[in-house]
């Protein structure tokens, strides 16, 4: 029996990349999903204290993939968080230069890097026991050579073509950044569209609506929910 797409709510399932600079409200959005789990791999989910949110933090690639089979395998959450990409890269490749008892890497590190990642998040993406999956990176400035624009881009490690297909595993790609009000306090905000400087894209918010922001009292998710016109929140 075939699905149809008028029975797809907001809340059924979702695949979030988001990228931004550091204090652009990244954890908090990732927190804000129902019943969330983090692999904290940056050390930062001191600014979450006082909320519902489990977690561990990782310092070595070998310990992470043990408790990812446990998660992958029966996972009794309902969002799984990589917080962030960026530093998990960089503990991978610590761990291929050990095996290879290299200071530098080769080619082969970096094959072997983009081949894990690319079957990390197929695991991630099509497990049936995770429900949602946000994935947290580093943002960077570079400057394209033929045009000089200056582009924003999440960090990745490895090629070129990695960081340009790494959007396809998600439904949702999302550029964090924070603004302040007339009062100076900071609003929070997730660019979904794309422009010339970086990308970005949804596929459930309505096609006039290029970012949303929230409050640090807010529930960033719910919000974006409602503005989906989706169902149940949680």
């Amino acid at each position: 029996m075939p699905k149809n797409a008028r029975n797809l709510e907001v809340s059924d399932k979702l695949k979030v990349l988001v990228y931004g600079k550091s204090g652009t409200g990244k954890t908090t959005f990732a927190c804000s999903f129902p019943k969330p789990y983090v692999f904290d791999f940056d050390n930062g989910m001191l600014s979450q204290r006082g909320r519902d949110v489990d977690f561990d933090t990782f310092s070595n690639y070998q310990e992470f993939e043990l408790r990812l089979n446990e998660i992958v395998k029966n996972c009794p959450y309902k969002t799984v968080v990589i917080d962030s990409l960026t530093t998990m890269q960089e503990l991978l490749m610590d761990r291929l230069l050990s095996l290879s008892s290299r200071k530098v890497a080769t080619k082969q590190e970096w094959l072997v890097l983009i081949e894990t990642m690319k079957s990390l998040l197929v695991r991630l993406t099509h497990s049936p026991s995770i429900k949602n999956v946000v994935m947290i990176a580093h943002e960077r400035t570079t400057q394209d050579q033929l045009s000089g624009e200056v582009l924003v881009e999440p960090v990745t490690y490895g090629k070129q073509t990695f960081s340009e297909l790494l959007p396809l595993w998600f439904d949702e790609c999302y550029r964090a950044r924070v603004v302040r009000n007339k009062e100076g306090k900071p609003v929070y905000q997730m660019m979904v569209k794309p422009d010339i400087r970086y990308f970005a894209r949804t596929r459930i918010l309505p096609p006039d609506v290029d970012f949303f922001e929230w409050s640090i009292n807010d529930n960033p998710y719910e919000k974006m929910v409602r503005m989906s016109g989706g169902g149940d929140a949680r």
